[in-house]
This record gives C-alpha cells, structure tokens and sequence, in this order.
C-alpha cells in the first residue's frame, strides 16, 4: 500500500509539472473531414447498376482546450475529428463503422488520417500517403488517393467485403471502391 501511494503520488507531481501543449489542425488537415456532415448520404452505382448508400451518422470535432493526460498524450492536447457511418450494401446489410479520423499531428506540418471501408483501412501510423492523381472518372476529382490492399494494412475488418481498392479525393471525399470480382462503384450524388 505504501508503494502505491508513493507512485500516485509521483505521478500527480509529475503530471503537475509537464506543460500541455495544444496542437490545432492545418487548413490542409480539415480538408480531410471538412466536406461530410452528420445526415449526408451518399450514393455509389456500380458498372452492374448495383446502388450503395453511405450515411453519415456521426461527426466528432474536439478542440484543444489545454488539458493534457500525460500518459496517454505526452504533453500534447491535439485538435481531433471523426466521422462514422452506416452502409447499405447489397440492397439490404447495414453495416456501420467509422469512416475516418484524424488527429493534428505535433511533428509533422500536415497529419494523416485513418480511413476505413468495410474491409480495407488506412492508417497513417504504418504507411506514407499515395501521391494524388487525376481521376479518370470525373475531372473535377483532381486529387485522388487510391488505397488498396498495397498501402492498407488491415483488411478483412467486420468481416469480408471482398474490397481491394477505394478512391479518395481530398476535396469530395469518399469517390468510387472496387470489390476483387471487379465491380467498381462509383459516386452519383451527396444529398
């Protein structure tokens, strides 16, 4: 009992005496989150008329407000947001999620997010961001990251979708996902 209260103790001073440093988000960072809002839905028809609806459930901002717990942050209290959402696949699963998240990042100028879809995630933790391209479905969409089974770690999440890749613009969001039969969705309309 006395060395517990000698490490509570320890840790309360130590706790005292480091400095909480907020971290807010880049312009560039809110690009990420910016463009969902809780009650968007999101229509994807695929090559086989096949329909998707994505429906935003969720969005979560925490700004820093300068409380830090040392253990789990290190001294930093950083901007945060995420955003889930519910699928309706196949005309009758649900399946909800989250969609992505992304906390501001103290040591690089611009952080990453984690993105996931049905099976496929990205996480920014084990992997460099794709370089952005132009998007051969829509000319508007000029900043498209593909993520795939190469750059997503984690696959086979809440079960298997059979997804090997999605597209995402930095600008519109979520754009078009490929299952391994090669049926490709791709979006018509946020409502």
């Amino acid at each position: 009992m006395k060395y517990l209260t000698i490490i509570i103790l320890s840790l309360s001073i130590q706790s005292c005496a480091q400095d909480c440093e907020n971290v807010y988000f880049t312009e560039n960072d809110k690009t990420w989150f910016s463009n969902y809002n809780i009650g968007d839905k999101l229509i994807f028809k695929s090559q086989k008329n096949d329909l998707d609806t994505i429906f935003i459930t969720n969005k979560v901002l925490k700004e820093p407000n300068g409380n830090c717990k040392t253990f789990v942050s290190g001294g930093f209290d950083r901007e945060f947001a995420r955003i889930d959402y519910k699928i309706k696949k196949d005309s009758l699963k649900i399946i909800e999620d989250y969609f992505i998240q992304i906390n501001a990042n103290e040591k690089k100028k611009d952080a990453s997010p984690v993105i996931r879809l049905l099976n496929l995630e990205f996480s920014s933790f084990n992997n460099i961001l794709p370089k952005t391209k132009q998007s051969e479905l829509k000319t508007e969409w000029k900043n498209v990251y593909t993520f795939n089974k190469n750059n997503c770690p984690y696959s086979n999440l809440n079960g298997k979708f059979g997804l090997t890749e999605f597209e995402w613009d930095k600008e519109f969001g979520l754009i078009s996902y490929t299952n391994e039969k090669g049926e490709k969705w791709t979006l018509i309309k946020k409502e």
